[in-house]
């Protein structure tokens, strides 16, 4: 079959991908938002090592390599930013407050440096990274997407959100804060931040920690 995507993606099987991560997936174009369906290549358990995704609505297709997917070619996503606070991922963890196992937390940009200890310290509620430092890879628990462009991630699906610095304003912010359901928390790497739809809790040593209202 050779080291090439095959395309479309629509002739393959669709057993899943991990279900729990596709179904909180969208298309990062600018339209309603839909549900993707996962083509798996090869697949290790349930984990989807290589195939893609497919937008039901506007039928892009976006790969997945390496256990990574991929919503733009390889070469144009960054990991690029402003330097990070000191946001430590215990600190995290305790400001986030989540109860019980189950659902999805959400990194955006340099915060997914915590992801990895994360895993570790929320247990039983799987890690979603979107654009993380390059030294962060996909691991049990924790899934990488890259999307330089726009927040594949459906609105009120996540329980909880941590922005970096360089996501910590305009439509990265904006996006992040509708991911998480209301009433849980978003973190954002900056004290000056305004996610809309959030109240702000505390502000402090170069971080924001809010709590999504209803609107």
């Amino acid at each position: 079959m050779g080291d090439s995507l095959p395309s479309p993606i629509s002739h393959l099987p669709y057993p899943s991908m991990f279900i729990e991560l596709t179904e909180i997936l969208r298309c990062p174009q600018p339209h309603e938002e839909g549900y993707l369906i996962c083509g798996p290549v090869t697949m290790d358990g349930r984990d989807v090592v290589r195939g893609g995704l497919m937008c039901a609505a506007c039928r892009a297709e976006y790969p997945i390599l390496d256990r990574i997917a991929w919503f733009a070619p390889p070469d144009e996503s960054s990991a690029g930013g402003l330097p990070p606070s000191e946001l430590t991922a215990e600190a995290a963890a305790t400001f986030l407050d989540l109860q019980g196992p189950g659902g999805y937390l959400l990194t955006v940009g340099s915060a997914g440096r915590l992801a990895p200890a994360l895993v570790k310290l929320v247990p039983g509620v799987a890690l979603a990274a979107v654009n993380p430092p390059n030294g962060v890879t996909p691991a049990l628990a924790l899934s990488v997407l890259r999307s330089p462009h726009a927040l594949p991630v459906k609105r009120h699906t996540v329980r909880g959100a941590i922005v970096g610095s360089g996501a910590a304003g305009g439509a990265w912010l904006e996006a992040a804060a509708g991911t998480v359901l209301s009433g849980l928390r978003i973190i954002v790497e900056s004290e000056a931040a305004q996610p809309p739809g959030v109240v702000a809790l505390v502000r402090g040593a170069g971080v924001l920690v809010g709590e999504r209202r209803s609107i």
